[in-house]
């Protein structure tokens, strides 16, 4: 038990080390800024917090991280530094745009995986601990980790819930701004590999799958970053997303199925990654083409206002308002513009009532009493919002 105390403690210590961690860090600040600043550009208040792209996510990687992790050490499982600095460089490069569109495990772990197949051309130029041949069970290892991380992002999108998407303006095709959301999340999720060269020796038979000698190993943290960022302005964000999530589960299954087909035909490690490259680019495809046929969601229509979005904590948050309902009357005035819901809420000044149209067409009713120095409109969201502050900024 010591022994493993030690080398879990220097595990941790090596996990500091290793560049991801704080590029992690660094990216999701950057990308949060310019978020927050396109959001008091175009509604004139920010309305989520620093970092809110890690909102919600921390269950889901710790849980991931730990499952990982113990699969790992049962089936006594390493991987190539090889692997680990590939993971590292194209992880770095897909997310230096501060945005999140690439750092799905398809594409870090698959063109981490095509370009390794070219070491043999250059391993010999390496460090000497790094100098060694791959194993087609590394290869298994690493293909079959690519898929449960592809099966982590799908569960993920599957439930993104509706204070999880980010609001925007942009000009349609006929120069009228229109609201779309953005999904963009960002997840780290650190697991535990075997290291050649520790203190802890073989335990069984089988315990590491693949053995050099009488090395003994150790434990290394690898944090490894997964995201996804899309565009949504022609349906409901929420289920548009959770369509895409469960078409991305299929496709993580079959990449899994793949991957351990290699164990018995190597060819198939190969498949897999070609299939987690293709397919995801092909589902992300579809999902724009499919987005694009649909009208605008989010515009400004004759009759009442559609929510756009909600600014947490406010008193529309409150009464349970929903993204995508129009809002038909307020305090019995019907409303069309921005204007009018102003002038229609200041008819009471320490009271409102909502006629709400959902999102099947039914009316309903929400009324809640208003205090002072809460957000002076309640903290609704428009796809017309302070069109006059855009024209000023710009």
């Amino acid at each position: 038990m010591e022994t493993w105390l030690i080398e879990l403690a220097k595990g941790v210590g090596k996990l500091f080390f290793n560049p991801l961690i704080y590029w992690f860090f660094i990216v999701t600040f950057i990308a949060s800024f310019t978020r927050i600043k396109k959001e008091r550009k175009y509604f004139g208040t920010k309305i989520f917090t620093i970092f809110d792209e890690l909102r919600y996510t921390w269950k889901t990687t710790l849980l991931a991280g730990l499952s990982l992790s113990l699969g790992m050490l049962i089936i006594g499982a390493s991987l190539h530094y090889l692997m680990i600095a590939g993971l590292v460089l194209f992880t770095i490069l897909f997310s230096i745009g501060k945005r999140f569109t690439w750092l799905s495990a398809a594409y870090t772990f698959g063109f981490t995986y095509i370009a390794l197949l070219f070491s043999p051309y250059f391993i010999s130029y390496l460090p000497t601990s790094w100098n060694t041949e791959i194993k087609d069970s590394q290869w298994l290892i690493f293909t079959t980790l690519m898929g449960i991380f592809i099966l982590i992002e799908a569960i993920k999108m599957i439930r993104i819930q509706q204070d999880e998407t980010f609001p925007e303006l942009k000009k349609g095709s006929r120069g009228k701004w229109v609201g779309q959301h953005r999904v963009k999340k960002i997840m780290l999720i650190p697991f535990i590999s075997l290291l050649p060269a520790g203190l802890i020796t073989p335990f069984a038979d089988w315990w590491p799958i693949f053995s050099i000698g009488e090395t003994e190993f150790g434990l290394l943290f690898i944090p490894a970053i997964i995201g996804f960022e899309h565009v949504i302005r022609g349906s409901m964000p929420i289920k548009a997303t959770h369509k895409f999530g469960q078409s991305l589960l299929i496709l993580g299954f079959i990449v899994i199925g793949f991957s351990i087909a290699g164990y018995y035909i190597t060819i198939f490690t190969l498949i897999s990654v070609v299939i987690a490259i293709i397919g995801r680019e092909l589902l992300a495809l579809q999902f724009r083409l499919r987005d694009l046929r649909n009208p605008t969601y989010f515009a400004v229509e004759e009759t009442g206002l559609k929510v756009l979005g909600i600014i947490p904590g406010t008193p529309a948050e409150n009464i349970g308002l929903m993204i995508g309902e129009k809002i038909i009357k307020v305090n019995g005035q019907p409303v069309s513009s921005e204007q009018a819901f102003y002038e229609a809420l200041q008819l009471n000044s320490a009271y409102c009532k909502l006629d709400i149209r959902d999102e099947r067409g039914e009316i309903r009713f929400a009324q809640r009493a208003l205090y002072q120095g809460e957000h002076y409109e309640l903290g609704i969201i428009f796809p017309s919002e302070t069109t006059w502050k855009i024209e000023k900024a710009q």
